[in-house]
């Protein structure tokens, strides 16, 4: 039955992240056009019309929002055949909600920096220390919850390291992880089809490694949220008519993030996060030899990897290929990982 509630779980979350994206490219598009104006005289047109770039793109609500429902749809139909899961000793249903919540919760913070961003003093969004600090209560907040429920993890698996206890140092080392994270997805924003497509990956990695390590229940949420991308993808592959934005990007993140460490697993979004890191690791690198050179040296022409590999003369489509690789190695790493456990 619980294979059936994940059939139930993608299906409806394609099904429903489709019907609202299908709602929501006219609603974009109206937006963008604005209501018609009557033809000004030459001399009173000083003002030049805003760039359409300026307009927040915030795709990602579809995504969240069937989601959501997808997920209660399927544990739902999974607690109707099997009761004990309920009351459970290891607290799916817990885990399950705090995972839930911390994806929405740093979709919040994403949906504030696209709402930040039509206010025409602030048209890159919400300041870098308020997002970051808004992050960062998301991640204390999950971590709270599960402390709570006595389900916060104290150390993690490493490939070739085996388990490692973090002790009190525990909690700093997932704030730190999962802000860290957020900040690496929320750069692929920009890239068509990108987010989308890695998160897919990402999200059927997780699936099955959920099911190697025993908490297949838990998984009718990477599996909605798998059935949504797919669905997404279908506006954002390039040209993309609709894009996640930060609400999508760092609902994703979330998700990511908090699903991992709620199974106690925290170590899981290393290797499935491949692409982002590679993202982050590359601004990273690029801001750090630049601060260590006295702002004289860049490490990279370009960063992150996206404009890197634009500059470069890739196409929007070759630079989804690659990243699907990078996501399909990360996945292949994980599922592995997760056998070895």
């Amino acid at each position: 039955m619980i294979r059936f509630a994940l059939i139930v779980s993608s299906t409806l979350g394609f099904f429903l992240t489709a019907a609202l994206g299908n709602l929501m490219v006219p609603l974009l598009r109206s937006f963008r056009s604005g209501p018609a104006v009557q033809p000004r005289e030459p001399e009173k047109q000083e003002r030049p019309e805003e760039p359409e770039t300026s307009i927040p793109t915030m795709g990602g609500l579809c995504l969240m929002v069937g989601t959501l429902a997808a997920v209660g749809v399927g544990w739902t139909a999974a607690c109707a055949a099997q009761p004990e899961l309920l009351g459970s000793e290891g607290l799916l249903t817990s885990r399950l909600l705090i995972a839930l919540f911390g994806g929405l919760a740093f979709g919040a913070v994403g949906l504030a920096d696209d709402l930040a961003k039509l206010r025409r003093h602030a048209p890159l969004g919400l300041r870098r220390t308020t997002r970051l600090g808004l992050e960062a209560a998301a991640a204390a907040a999950v971590q709270v919850l599960l402390a709570a429920n006595r389900c916060l993890a104290s150390g993690l698996t490493l490939p070739g390291l085996g388990y490692r206890e973090l002790g009190a140092f525990a909690p700093v080392v997932w704030e730190l992880l999962l802000v860290a994270l957020a900040e690496c997805v929320r750069l692929t924003d920009g890239a068509d089809g990108v987010l989308c497509g890695t998160a897919f990956a990402a999200m059927l990695g997780l699936m099955v490694s959920m099911t190697l390590l025993g908490w297949f229940p838990l998984a009718v949420l990477p599996a909605a949220l798998a059935g949504g991308l797919m669905a997404f993808l279908l506006w954002n592959f390039p040209p993309a008519k609709l894009l996640p934005g930060a609400v999508g990007s760092l609902f994703l993140a979330g998700v990511l993030g908090c699903v991992p460490l709620s199974i106690g697993w925290p170590g899981l979004c290393l290797p499935l996060s491949l692409p982002y890191w590679i993202e982050g690791g590359m601004v990273a690198l690029q801001v750090a030899v630049w601060l260590l050179s006295g702002r004289r040296k860049q490490l990279f022409s370009t960063a992150p990897l996206h404009r890197w590999l634009e500059k470069r003369g890739c196409g929007a489509i070759n630079i989804v290929i690659i990243f699907c690789l990078l996501a399909l190695a990360g996945f292949v790493l994980t599922v592995q990982g997760a056998k070895i456990s």
